[in-house]
This record gives C-alpha cells, structure tokens and sequence, in this order.
C-alpha cells in the first residue's frame, strides 16, 4: 500500500497508533494510550492529529462544564458512570487539580413525563447507588429557587456535578504531551486508507502515518473519514446553543454551588441547568436537542431566537430568580445523535485497527473513560467495560427502519 498526497509522494511515518480528534474524547483517547502503555512497559509512538486549533469552538468539547451524574435509564449506563467517576479520578490526581466538582442533582419529572422516573430509580438501585424521590413541596422546600406545579417529582442524587469541558480536555492534552505524545493541531485527515488486513496510512496534507491503530473520535466529521472505508453511522447533526443568564447581585448567593444543583427537566422539550462555576455572576442553562439539522462544515454560530425564547420562557417560571436584567449570552456547539442515543464504541467492520469512539451528545461525561476502553482495546485487544450495546452491528446503525428517540 502506497500513500500519495496530491499525486506526489508524501513523507511516510511509522508509528504505533494515530488518534485522529483531540477534542474531549480523543484527547482522553491519547492520554490513556500513553499511560497505559507505559504501565506496561512498552515504547510506543503516538500521534495525535487535529484539524483546528486545540480548544477550538467549532465541535463538542469546549465551553466551562457538561453534566456529569450516575442517574441513568440503565443499569449499564449507571455501571459505566461509575467508571467515568473513577477515570476522571485519576487524571485529576496526575493532573495536580480538582476536576470532577460534585453539585447534587435534580432530575425533575414531570406528571405525564415522556421519560420514565421508574427507569431511573431501577437502574440505580441495580447498581446500590444511593438517591432520593422528592415530592414538588419537598424539592421546593430544599432548593427554593425552583417554582414545581403539584405533580412534579424529581430525583436528588448527590455525586451529580460538573466535568469541566475545557479544563478536563486540556488536563488530558497536557498530560498525554507530557507522557510523549505527539499532538499536532491544523492537521486535517484527508483520508484514511486500508489494505482490509490492518495495514493503514492516515493521510494528511504534509504526512502520511504508517499504522496498524487508528482511533476516530471526529463526533460530527465522523462519516467523512468512514464513508471512503465503505462504512456509515447514521447521525443526526445539529446546531445548539448554551445560555448564560446574568444574574442579579443579589440573587447570585441562590445559584453558587452549594445552593443550587445541577438539575435536568425530563420532558419534551428537555432543559438543563448548572449553578454558577466557571463564568462568575451568570447561570448556565440549555435545551437537549433544541437545535436544527446542520453539517460541522455549514453550521452557523447565529442565535437561534425561537430555542432562546423557548428556555427563557420555561426559565421565567420554573426558576424565575435566573432571570436578571442584563442580556444573556449564546454559546454555540455541535450535537451529533445515533438513531438510539447510544454510543458508538466499536471496530470499523471490515478494517482492523479503525477503532470509532463517538458520544452521542452526552459523552463528555464519559471522555475519560472512552479515552481508557478505546486504548485498552487498542493495546490489549479488548477492554474491562462493557461496550456490548455500542457496537457497530446494532440496528439503530444497521437498520434503515429504525425510528430515532433521543429522548432517554
């Protein structure tokens, strides 16, 4: 197999596993090979290849926090929340940092609530995770700043919290460079080429990387670099925005950490919300997949007014004190949904060594522990978690019949 760049020979690199993405997955994705790498014992060469900036805000990975909890709608997923837990644990320990910060959550329900709390309370207690069932008066009466109809009952579970999006990421960069890996940034993938066999040359404008393990975690770019391999994941793309709601100076002690939760309505429309961190004197607040169709190469960083209108509508009464004078401030970033809203974890079928890791717009919780499945499978052949249910051959891949619900 031979590589060319623009009709001309390129210069060619032997390395050991090239990830292609260093946003939140494929970072964690480098810094793991590293690591775990070296507690074996092995010399290996890693490169990591991204098409922006590091930091960039054109995908998933960036702003100041995503949600990071046990409560779950399986008991697979709670089990895998708890390894994330745990992997995130021992970045922060390398790291010299805090980085998990535990808030207390609330998931709220709703009467009629298309999402089922049942589903929920079972899977924890699948798992002995501890939680809490709240009436509206008893949610009201500890969390004052939330305004419940009768009906509504929400769960508290207390390990629920923030993974910082930007601080995690760049925990995970820093700590791969300083275990040796090589991370290139303004580094597009033009193709990835494979004999079948496991012999692949990742090509980019300046190189081609001669290797037998490359790990995709391109979220939305994904089916551009698998549709060459003869491979698809069916994705729904989307454009969605965060909010950032100025509060009063004398509302601001209501949102701090420690007085207000992180909490998800689990309805459709589904919101979310964070206390103050990151961004002194304004609460987070965003729609789940609010946002419209889009491709990572088209997608606008516009306002989208309707998605404001709808969130600052619930806001105005539910959490009425969120609102203060000032004009709240739009951030924009990528959703990119499988059919299920289950994640991709899995080897390209017909190409060995093309491992795809994709999160389905909630992984940034599980970064790190993607980071870890994808380099223990990389290097060992096989990993300790359970990715049966992310697997290329399900049929919300596979089956053009299957109705998406990203509601879960």
């Amino acid at each position: 197999m031979v590589a060319k760049t623009d009709g001309k020979m390129s210069n060619i690199r032997g390395v050991d596993h090239v990830v292609v993405g260093i946003g939140g997955i494929g970072a964690g994705a480098a810094y793991w090979l590293a690591k775990l790498a070296q507690d074996a014992g092995r010399e290996t060469t890693i490169v990591g290849l991204e098409q922006f900036a590091l930091g960039h805000d054109k995908g998933a990975s960036h702003d100041h926090s995503r949600i990071i909890r046990y409560s779950y709608h399986t008991p697979e997923y709670v089990k895998l929340a708890s390894e994330a837990y745990e992997t995130w644990d021992v970045v922060a320990a390398e790291a010299g940092e805090q980085l998990v910060v535990r808030t207390g959550g609330l998931d709220l329900f709703p009467v009629n609530s298309v999402i089922s709390i049942h589903d929920y309370t079972s899977s924890l207690s699948a798992n002995g995770v501890a939680f809490e069932v709240l009436d509206a008066a008893e949610t009201m009466s500890r969390f004052p700043q939330f305004v419940l109809e009768d009906g509504v009952r929400s769960l508290f579970q207390q390990d629920t919290g923030i993974a910082p999006a930007i601080k995690g990421t760049a925990a995970h960069q820093r700590l791969a460079r300083a275990r040796g890996v090589e991370l290139r940034e303004g580094a597009m993938v033009k193709r990835i080429e494979s004999d079948g066999a496991g012999d692949l040359d990742v090509v980019t404008e300046d190189c081609v990387y001669r290797t037998s393990s490359v790990i995709l975690c391109t979220d939305g770019w994904t089916n551009e670099l698998l549709e060459p391999l003869g491979a698809r994941i069916p994705l729904e793309v989307t454009r969605e925005q965060v909010v950032y709601y100025p509060s009063a100076q004398n509302t601001l002690a209501k949102f701090a950490i420690g007085s207000f939760p992180v909490w998800i309505w689990m309805d459709d429309p589904s919101y979310y919300g964070f206390p103050i961190y990151g961004d002194i004197g304004a609460v987070k607040a965003a729609e789940d997949v609010g946002g419209q169709p889009t491709t990572p190469r088209t997608r606008s960083f516009d306002t989208d007014e309707g998605a404001l209108d709808r969130l600052t509508s619930f806001i105005s009464k539910t959490i009425p004190d969120m609102l203060g004078d000032n004009k709240p401030r739009v951030k924009t970033c990528l959703y990119a949904l499988t059919r299920d809203r289950d994640f991709v974890l899995d080897t390209v079928p017909g190409h060995p060594g093309v491992q795809v890791g994709l999160g389905s717009a909630h992984g940034f919780k599980f970064a790190s522990w993607f980071g870890r499945a994808l380099a223990e499978r990389a290097l060992f052949g096989s990993t300790r978690s359970n990715i049966e249910p992310f697997r290329f051959d399900r049929p919300a891949v596979t089956d053009s019949r299957f109705v998406a619900n990203y509601m879960k």
